[in-house]
């Protein structure tokens, strides 16, 4: 049995053949192909990869596939994971089939898969995160002529390619501002890698929220971290080992937030009695359940990947662009890892 070919829908034996290949349900197979969100990302990458293999091309209700889009993704997490939903959200009912590719944050791999993808006679691409200089990505636009979007660039890029982010100064002033509005003086800034275009931004708006506050820096609160867990509670612990420790953490994203709350707890401290604790991102539906919960810069994410696919639908159909760099502005969400600096 095959594909039924005057509905485009699936047949089971075929959905069955799926399965068994991917090592899921006949029923997860279903939810994927019919664009189930209750799905996760690693599940559906997994199905699909067995489709495009086996070389399906699913037809839902009368929307046919006309076009396919590679993206390209360091890694399967929640980071990643929601601005992969969004992406989803924006494509449905356009009739386009998504062929994501993990990179393992490599340069390499990125290069080696993105050669893949041009293969499979693409339309468009949208980039995640990715580590290819501004140099390959322009040859990308002018010799394969393949549009593409460029969502929460590595580094900075030029004005021709076009990219999806957030505002990043304002972003870290708006958390420097609630603590700063606490009393906290003394503020420790835990950043992702120092050559990262994130940091460079987020740095520059606690250097600018400290300044406007009359507020001393002091280079010895400003530490690099890996974006990990691991590295903010390593952080963490050399801060609170100062003669004068921080009174306050704004870590540049909720892992090494986290990872700082383990290492204060684990010295007998208490959040946000002794010390309050900032992170950014709000991408885990966990961070109301920590103790306490996180206060955290909300990176709207999946608004990312819906823009995202907009954007690139533009391109794709030849139409203008109003704005080649789109920055999405941010919201603080206060929870119960901030409170008053104690020293008042």
């Amino acid at each position: 049995m095959d594909k039924d070919k005057s509905s485009g829908e699936f047949t089971r034996s075929v959905m069955s053949d799926i399965a068994q290949k991917s090592g899921v349900s006949v029923t997860t197979v279903s939810r994927v192909l019919h664009g189930n969100k209750h799905v996760s990302f690693a599940t559906r990458d997994k199905v699909m990869k067995h489709v495009n293999t086996l070389g399906y091309v699913h037809q839902r209700n009368t929307h046919k596939i006309t076009r396919r889009i590679g993206i390209s993704v360091p890694f399967f997490n929640t980071y990643f994971g929601d601005i992969m939903e969004g992406a989803y959200e924006a494509v449905q009912g356009r009739g386009a089939q998504f062929i994501p590719v993990r990179t393992m944050n490599d340069y390499a791999t990125e290069v080696s898969q993105m050669q893949q993808l041009l293969q499979q006679n693409i339309s468009g691409m949208l980039f995640l995160l990715p580590q290819q200089p501004a140099a390959d990505l322009l040859s990308l636009k002018e010799q394969q002529g393949i549009p593409f979007v460029v969502a929460d660039p590595f580094i900075l890029v030029p004005d021709e390619i076009p990219t999806i982010m957030v505002e990043n100064i304002s972003a870290s002033m708006l958390g420097m501002e609630h603590l700063l509005s606490l009393g906290h003086r003394r503020i420790s800034m835990i950043t992702g890698p120092a050559h990262w275009a994130v940091t460079i931004n987020r740095v520059a708006g606690y250097y600018a929220a400290l300044a406007a506050a009359g507020v001393p820096i002091d280079p010895d609160l400003i530490c690099e971290g890996r974006w990990t867990a691991e590295s903010g509670e390593e952080i963490c612990h050399y801060l609170l080992s100062l003669p004068e420790p921080p009174t306050a953490i704004f870590a540049c994203n909720d892992a090494m937030a986290i990872g700082a709350m383990h290492n204060i707890h684990r010295q007998g401290l208490k959040i946000p009695e002794d010390i309050s604790v900032i992170g950014f991102d709000d991408a885990s539906e966990k961070l109301p359940y920590l103790i306490p919960p996180l206060t955290t810069i909300h990176h709207p994410l999946k608004e990312i990947g819906r823009l995202s696919i907009d954007v690139l639908y533009r391109l794709m159909q030849q139409q203008p662009l109003d704005a080649t760099h789109i920055k999405l502005s941010t919201r603080l969400i206060i929870r119960e890892s901030t409170g008053p600096c104690k020293s008042l």
